[in-house]
């Protein structure tokens, strides 16, 4: 967000600020640097639009339109609810606004390529942001594999278990994402995606129930990739194993994660239960909207029902255990960047300077708007992510191995 003479400054503006952007607006030392300037938000709600005024002196408006209508607005963050993805994309495109769309893209393969074909013919950006492939540890992974030092990539082995389905969502909220699948998936596609060179030929997959929130509580896929390597992807989102527990507790920021978290998770998700249906969707809302920007009445407490930790990181970000076998080794985090194996040695490579996840994305951007250089996270790259998500749903309930046919390949 600083002015620097020797570059561009390019104005963002946000539609949405709900929990989305208490993940970027609270954690100013992840973007300080960066040559952005936050000069608009649009939101609903009076109390995100006085704080965004107060916290970044810039312009606060109702409605997206308004927003997009603005002459002070260079790029648009949108972090709608996915449902209004495609509409808030379009407005942005149409009004010559480049865009960050968080995920999942949308929830719809139709509606995703429409949002691409619309920036195009725009000729805007569109960058598919809020990813854990971004984050420094999977971007040196997918260099490493690609550089070739280890040889071939064999296969990607990604494990994920949390508590996502027992924070306070809203029913509603959490069955349109069919659970984990539209929402945790986007993260662990990506990664493998990227890593994998990102021509995935086909994916067989099988979800599970989750009966306490009425929707799937995970998956257990395989994806097979142009050249003949594979993704086994496993996704736990019930709240009962945490992965971090492998990891010495370092949660999905880097920050430490609580032990007792899926415990607690589950704690509070009974005493509202216990409330009756009406009363109990009542109190989710409530405790959503306590973990929005601008909230009133928020406190840390309350974040911490959403996983979110506002201090600084101790560590590397950690979605979950990633393992790229390759001819002669293999790569997979550690607690400050990657252990590298082969037949000699285990070396670890720290990334202690390498840019954050939100950083890098933005940059990303940046670099696509200023020096004409082409995203690698654009519309098309996610939207054969989304196909990913959606073919492992389908292949579930088919029983079969279902064809991917939107797959870019990596620019590396």
């Amino acid at each position: 967000m600083a002015e620097r003479a020797s570059q561009p400054v390019l104005r963002l503006g946000f539609i949405g600020l709900g929990q989305a952007m208490n993940l970027i607006l609270q954690r100013p030392w992840e973007i300080a640097d960066l040559p952005f300037r936050f000069v608009a938000g649009a939101d609903p709600r009076t109390s995100a639009r006085e704080r965004f005024e107060q916290d970044f002196d810039g312009r606060s408006y109702a409605t997206a339109e308004e927003l997009c209508d603005s002459g002070e607005v260079d790029v648009v963050y949108i972090a709608t609810g996915p449902e209004l993805h495609r509409e808030h994309a379009l407005l942005a495109a149409g009004s010559g606004k480049h865009m960050v769309v968080e995920k999942p893209l949308a929830l719809t393969l139709d509606e995703c390529a429409e949002m691409a074909a619309a920036a195009e013919r725009h000729g805007v950006l569109l960058l598919a942001g809020h990813t854990h492939s971004f984050g420094a540890p999977y971007r040196r992974m997918a260099e490493i594999v690609h550089g070739g030092e280890l040889g071939e990539l064999v296969m990607v082995n990604s494990w994920m278990y949390n508590e996502f389905n027992v924070r306070p969502w809203p029913t509603a909220e959490l069955v349109s994402t069919r659970g984990p699948l539209l929402n945790q998936g986007p993260h662990q596609v990506d990664i493998a995606r990227q890593i994998g060179g990102g021509v995935a030929r086909s994916v067989r997959a099988q979800t599970f129930w989750d009966p306490l929130r009425g929707c799937p509580g995970g998956y257990s896929a395989l994806l097979q990739f142009e050249g003949g390597a594979t993704a086994s992807l496993v996704l736990d989102a019930r709240g009962y194993f945490d992965v971090a527990e492998l990891y010495d507790w370092i949660g999905e920021g880097g920050q430490p994660r609580d032990p007792d978290r899926s415990v607690t998770m589950h704690q509070n998700f009974q005493a509202v239960a216990a409330l009756g249906p009406e009363a109990r969707e009542r109190r989710f809302q409530e405790q959503k909207e306590l973990g929005r920007y601008g909230a009133e009445g928020a406190s840390a407490e309350q974040w911490a029902l959403w996983g979110y930790s506002f201090g600084q990181e101790h560590h590397q970000p950690f979605f979950g255990l990633t393992i790229a076998s390759c001819e002669r080794g293999a790569v997979r985090q550690s607690a400050d960047g990657l252990y590298i194996y082969d037949q000699h040695q285990r070396r670890e490579v720290t990334l202690g300077a390498e840019p954050p996840g939100r950083a890098a994305e933005l940059m990303e951007l940046y670099e696509g708007v200023v020096n004409g250089r082409p995203l690698r996270h654009d519309g098309r790259w996610a939207t054969g992510t989304v196909e990913v998500c959606l073919a492992i749903e389908e292949s579930a309930r088919s029983g079969q191995e279902v064809p991917l046919t939107r797959q870019p390949a990596w620019a590396r």
